[in-house]
């Protein structure tokens, strides 16, 4: 009887079934060391760098945009400041212009019922006038107090009525300059008001461009002294017309000059165009008038001067001012008619043929 050989554990076919195993294990870390080991191909890293540098050169447009755009933020609360001072400004023109249209009627009735009243048709006067129309032409302008103070505007526009002419004028020597029409009316007014100073009373001359000057031998003048009344005469003739108009600097000089004076009177033909020496004034992008970097000034920047000017140096007692004409000048009127009125002074625009 034959014996049966004992079955085994393991058979070759197992063994090749392992060994396969084992080398699939084997070829999978293989491959997996490989893949580790491999570097990334240059060309997806040039990929990659600039479109690196695409994101950085979008961003820094992006950063360049907003800048512009604060700047330009910036600039429309710096226009719209500007814009409020404007319109703060108009405002007072416009309520200077209403309040002389309400008291002219009344005032004009009130200097035609003076015209009867005036002072007598020849004049007594210390110092020799010449030229058409009696004093009281002016219908009620009289030299009243005891200390008296005068302004006289000698600038550049006082030659002329016109702008044309103004600038001929300019441009010549200094005797044409004196012997322009206006300029000519300018000392025949100045004479008019130092004819009619009271004897009793004293008298301060200031003349004032770009700059001021106290006329005369003294800074203040007795009226009854004839010779002191002839060299402030002298001295008047003797001006030239040029320059600017600084009111900051002429209302200064003669409030210190003066300073007990209870009368103010003031011939011109417009607002001020410059001014020095002041503090407290803000400059604007349009009106610069403190450092002088304006080659034009227009009527805004022209009235701003003229009430910082009055609000901070004018004397408070009453101002009368002769206005003599001037091409384009529309604010004048109505500021300067203002300021003599809440003074309870006289503004007036005398007819070319006075005095």
């Amino acid at each position: 009887m034959l014996k049966r050989r004992g079955e085994q554990g393991f058979n070759l076919s197992f063994l090749d079934v392992m060994a396969c195993g084992l080398g699939a294990v084997l070829m999978i870390l293989i491959v997996i060391k490989f893949q580790a080991s491999t570097s990334v191909p240059s060309t997806e890293i040039e990929r990659l760098q600039q479109r690196l540098a695409a994101t950085e050169e979008q961003a820094n447009a992006l950063q360049q945009e907003l800048d512009q755009v604060a700047q330009a933020l910036a600039a429309a609360q710096a226009q719209n400041s500007d814009n409020s001072e404007r319109v703060a400004a108009l405002k007072i023109m416009q309520q200077a212009a209403r309040q002389a249209l309400q008291n002219q009627q009344a005032v004009v009735a009130q200097l035609q019922q003076s015209v009867a009243a005036a002072a007598p048709k020849q004049a007594d006067d210390p110092i020799e006038l010449k030229g058409g129309g009696e004093e009281n032409y002016l219908l009620g302008l009289k030299v009243e107090g005891q200390r008296i103070g005068i302004l006289i505007d000698h600038s550049a526009s006082m030659t002329d009525e016109q702008l044309i002419k103004v600038i001929r004028r300019k441009l010549g020597p200094a005797q044409q300059k004196q012997q322009g029409p206006k300029w000519q009316r300018t000392k025949r007014v100045a004479k008019w008001l130092l004819a009619r100073v009271p004897k009793q009373s004293q008298v301060s001359v200031v003349a004032f461009n770009s700059s001021a000057q106290v006329l005369g031998n003294r800074a203040i003048n007795s009226a009854k002294v004839e010779t002191s009344m002839q060299a402030l005469v002298k001295d008047i003739d003797a001006l030239v017309p040029e320059n600017g108009t600084d009111l900051y600097t002429a209302l200064s000089t003669i409030k210190s000059t003066f300073a007990d004076m209870d009368a103010l009177y003031i011939i011109t033909d417009g607002l001020p165009t410059m001014m020095s020496g002041a503090q407290g004034f803000r400059e604007t992008k349009n009106c610069q008038p403190l450092s002088g970097n304006m080659k034009t000034i227009d009527g805004d920047c022209r009235a701003r001067i003229h009430q910082f000017s009055i609000a901070q140096v004018a004397p408070r007692v009453p101002t009368h001012i002769v206005l003599l004409p001037l091409e384009g000048e529309p604010l004048a009127p109505a500021l300067y008619w203002n300021w003599a009125n809440n003074t309870g002074g006289l503004m007036i625009a005398p007819a070319r043929s006075w005095p």
